[in-house]
Parts: structure tokens; C-alpha cells; sequence
């Protein structure tokens, strides 16, 4: 039998549309699949409900490889060594990847790239992870992009001279038999029981099949109308989490969006590849304000209120409905993620790099470009045309948002007392970000 092409699965565990897949296919030989538990991946912000949701999908590629004829090779341990590992042993000479785009995970690619080299086995590294790569979304003047719209913008004239629709391909026949793997539980991973898991299941075939029912029994086509309703479950796509973690091709998602006309849910699905694109530009954006001005912004918040905010006892019902269902199920809906994060940058003054890291370690979709991109909107240190002085109003929010009460009397039915008055802190808040304006505009 021929050497198979190596195919090094990362944030792409999935067969369909995969730019990795057809690579290899190009090339001809057989196709095998490797993916590490690599435990660098804590240091990353992997927390128990994401690497649950991995080892799901890993189980379902691994089904779906098998029904073509072919498996999926799990290794646990430090990644480069498996790869050199494996490929060895395959006697491969090419090892096919998706770009991972987290600067970590960058860090990984090369070193992968070396070693590999010096064994005699090449490593091609493809673009997947948005609809259209970074370096053709630019301004008229050639320069990146400063707004959303203006990428969203850019990516449509490009999608208009070079359509990207998903690629469609048979891999039966083409894969490399394998051993069926023995695929550890997340117990086993963590060392210990785990109790919160994401309340969707992991893989590729929930995936599918979680975006054609959402199609067709009808809520794509309301949610422009419902997407805010954060009692209604099936309001937004519940999608994330699969696209996260490559189970769900962007492109796929796209040209479904554009199919059922809805425009609204496509501009949705840009906002993801938006924020990837602020992260290739600024790669410390989990570390540091985009608009450096507010670097200088001093966090008078407490660890008692943040302690508090985290257990979703602030006395603020949608607050702490938000954060007690990110404990439980990993997951929150964007309105209220967005409420959540307003109040703990605008009425506790926590600095938003702290509750990105929460966000992140509990999110079953915890995407370093997404969440840190979001987390510098809502406080009002990144890209945006009108940044600081929005302010959400958690009252008026769950009055608007919820307002049979149903989302805040199932996760947070007790009412606490409230640990802050809001408009005192909505007060405070703004004159911080004008002192800091005002002191960088006259810094005598």
C-alpha cells in the first residue's frame, strides 16, 4: 500500500469542506488522520465544557471515518513529538493542516514545520478557519480594515470575483485503514469527575444536522426578528461551538445563510471571521486595548464583586440567569453574554481581561479572536466607531429581552441583593473613560 499524506487535525474535526482534505487529495495517496490531546491546551483557555465537546467530536469523526473505510489516530502528549511520531510511522511524506490562527497555536505550527523538516516530511499549511483569507480583505488605499462593515464590505466584493462555496468530495476508497483509537473521556483527561458538560452534543453529524433543522423548521428565516429572545433557545443557531472547534466548515455555514436569504444571520457568521481578522492584525488582543488610550484606565473593581459576578449572585436577573447557565451548560446566548460582560466592566469596573479568561476557561465555543474581540467591543477598547459610552442597562435589557421573565426565573428564580446601583456605577464608568481621553488630549 502506498504512504498515506498525514492529515493534522487541530480546530477542523470534521470531512466536509475541509481545504486540508483536499490538499491531500491532490496529491493522491491515501488519506490518515491524526489528533493530539495535546495538555498545552489548558494553558489556552480549554476548559472542562470545551474539551468534552472534543472528545464528542473526536468519538463522531472517528464513526464517520470509519464508515468510509478509514480511522482517526489519537495520541496524548506534546504534539510535535506525535507528529514526527506518526508520520514515521506511516512513512509519510506530506503532512496536510488547516491554520490554526491563535498566535499560540502558531508557535506550535512552526516548531511542527522544523521537526518534520528534519525528519524529510513536508508540512502544508492551508487556510480554512474564514470564508475568505485576510490578505485579500483590504480598504481601496490597501490597508486592513478598521470597521466591521467595511470588512463585511470587502469580503462580499471578494466573494463576487472569486466565489468560495464549500467543496464537495468522496472519500471512500481514498483513506488509510486504521486502528479503531481508544479515545479517553474527559474524567480521564481531567483526572478527576466532571460535572459540566455543553448542552449540545459534539461533532460533525449534530452539527449538520443542527443547522438543516434550524433551516428548515423555520427559525433561520425568523431570526432577524428573534435572535435577542434569550428564552427561546432555537432564537439563535446554537452553531457556535461547532464552528469553534472546525466541526462545522465557515463556508458551509455561509452558503446556507445565502441560500435561505438571510442576510442577518449571514453578517452574524462575518462577525466571526471579523474577529479573526482583528486578531491577525493585532495578535495581543487578549492581552491589550486595540485603542491604547484605555490602557491607562485604572479597574477599581473588586475580586469580592468579581467572585460574586461569577457565581451570578450580583442581584441582577439577567446577570446572573447569564452567568449561572454558563456554570451549568458552557453556553450563553449573545444578548446576554453581551449584559453580563457590560456590567462587569461598566458597573463593577473589573478590567474586561479578567472576565475574558472566565468567559473563555467555561464558553463551549471559548474562541480567543471572538471572545476577546467581543469583550474589547463591550468595553469599548477596540475597533468601533462609538465605543466607551455604551452602557448596557441590565434592567432595561431583561425588560426588553425577557419579558415574560421566563430566561431569569429558570436560571436565576432567587433575587439576591443588588451588590451596586447601577446608575451610580453607569456614572462613574464614564467619567473614568473621559479622564483618560481628557488626560491624553492635554497630558499637561
Amino acid at each position: 500500500m502506498a504512504s498515506p499524506v498525514l492529515i493534522w487535525l487541530r480546530r477542523d474535526l470534521r470531512l466536509d469542506d475541509s481545504h486540508a482534505i483536499v490538499a491531500a487529495l491532490e496529491t493522491g495517496a491515501p488519506l490518515a488522520f491524526l489528533y493530539v490531546l495535546d495538555p498545552a491546551m489548558k494553558g489556552r483557555g480549554v476548559g472542562h465544557a470545551q474539551l468534552g465537546f472534543i472528545v464528542e467530536g473526536l468519538e463522531d469523526l472517528q464513526t464517520r471515518l470509519a464508515e468510509r473505510g478509514g480511522g482517526l489516530i489519537v495520541r496524548r502528549g506534546d504534539t510535535v513529538q506525535h507528529l514526527v511520531d506518526v508520520a514515521r510511522e506511516l512513512g509519510a511524506q506530506r503532512v496536510c493542516a488547516n491554520r490554526d490562527e491563535e498566535p499560540a497555536a502558531g508557535v506550535v505550527e512552526r516548531a511542527a514545520e522544523d521537526a518534520l523538516r528534519g525528519i524529510g516530511v513536508e508540512l502544508l499549511v492551508v487556510d480554512d478557519e474564514v470564508n475568505v483569507p485576510h490578505e485579500l480583505v483590504l480598504t481601496k488605499e490597501g490597508n486592513p480594515c478598521r470597521t466591521y462593515s467595511a470588512y463585511a464590505r470587502g469580503v462580499r466584493r471578494v466573494l463576487e470575483e472569486l466565489p468560495a462555496p464549500p467543496h464537495d468530495y468522496d472519500l471512500k476508497g481514498r483513506l488509510h485503514p486504521t486502528p479503531v483509537p481508544e479515545i479517553p473521556s474527559v474524567e480521564t483527561l481531567v483526572g478527576r469527575p466532571v460535572s459540566l458538560r455543553s448542552d449540545v452534543p459534539g461533532g460533525e453529524t449534530h452539527a449538520l444536522a443542527r443547522l438543516r433543522a434550524w433551516r428548515d423548521d423555520g427559525y433561520l428565516a425568523r431570526y432577524a426578528d428573534d435572535r435577542d429572545l434569550v428564552a427561546e433557545p432555537d432564537a439563535t443557531s446554537r452553531l457556535s461551538g461547532y464552528l469553534r472547534q472546525g466541526m462545522l466548515s465557515p463556508r458551509r455555514a455561509l452558503h446556507v445563510a445565502d441560500r435561505a436569504g438571510a442576510p442577518k444571520y449571514a453578517s452574524e457568521l462575518l462577525w466571526r471571521d471579523w474577529f479573526k481578522y482583528v486578531l491577525h492584525h493585532h495578535p495581543d488582543l487578549a492581552e491589550h486595548c486595540i485603542d491604547p488610550r484605555y490602557d491607562h484606565i485604572e479597574w477599581i473593581g473588586t475580586d469580592e464583586h468579581f467572585e460574586a459576578w461569577t457565581r451570578g449572585e450580583t442581584g441582577f436577573g439577567m446577570v446572573d440567569a447569564a452567568m449561572r447557565q454558563l456554570l451549568e451548560t458552557g453556553s450563553i446566548a449573545n444578548r446576554a453574554r453581551m449584559v453580563a460582560a457590560s456590567f462587569l466592566v461598566k458597573d463593577l469596573h473589573i478590567d474586561w481581561r479578567r472576565g475574558e479568561q472566565w468567559f473563555r476557561r467555561h464558553l463551549t465555543d471559548g474562541d480567543l479572536a471572538s471572545n476577546a474581540g467581543s469583550w474589547q467591543w463591550v468595553a469599548g477598547t477596540g475597533l468601533d466607531a462609538a465605543p466607551y459610552f455604551r452602557v448596557f442597562n441590565p434592567d432595561l435589557q431583561e425588560k426588553k429581552f425577557d419579558p415574560t421573565g421566563a430566561y431569569v426565573n429558570h436560571w436565576a428564580p432567587d433575587r439576591p441583593l443588588r451588590i451596586v446601583d447601577h446608575g451610580r456605577e453607569r456614572d462613574i464608568t464614564l467619567a473614568a473613560y473621559k479622564a483618560v481621553n481628557a488626560e491624553l488630549a492635554d497630558p499637561s
